[in-house]
């Protein structure tokens, strides 16, 4: 475990910094999970927590330093966050960032 994130709030309306838990419940998280951006090869998993937000673990080993960075399409059905992704990872989807249209690939 990395970090255990926590829900100051939630909704079933979604905007830019929500993510979502549910067909109609998106929350917003605290610090500093609502700030780790997305990579479609990211070093970091989501798992839902007791907290109302996610659990966010390593998918390997992370170098002290290195950005924390996870996938948001592992939350996101439709994502609006980003129109097109910028990771430049070689794995990178492009605009294909949300579960709806990159399930296989998450």
């Amino acid at each position: 475990l990395v970090f255990k994130a926590v829900c100051l709030n939630s909704s079933a309306d979604r905007d830019s910094h929500s993510v979502q838990l549910g067909w109609d419940r998106h929350v917003q998280m605290d610090l500093p999970a609502r700030f780790i951006n997305h990579s479609c090869d990211a070093n970091v998993g989501v798992k839902d927590n007791e907290e109302g937000a996610f659990d966010f673990f390593a998918l390997r080993d992370i170098p002290a330093g290195t950005e924390l960075t996870w996938d948001y399409g592992a939350a996101e059905f439709h994502s609006i966050s980003i129109p097109q992704c910028l990771c430049g990872s070689p794995l990178c989807r492009g605009k294909h960032i949300s579960f709806e249209v990159a399930h296989e690939a998450i």
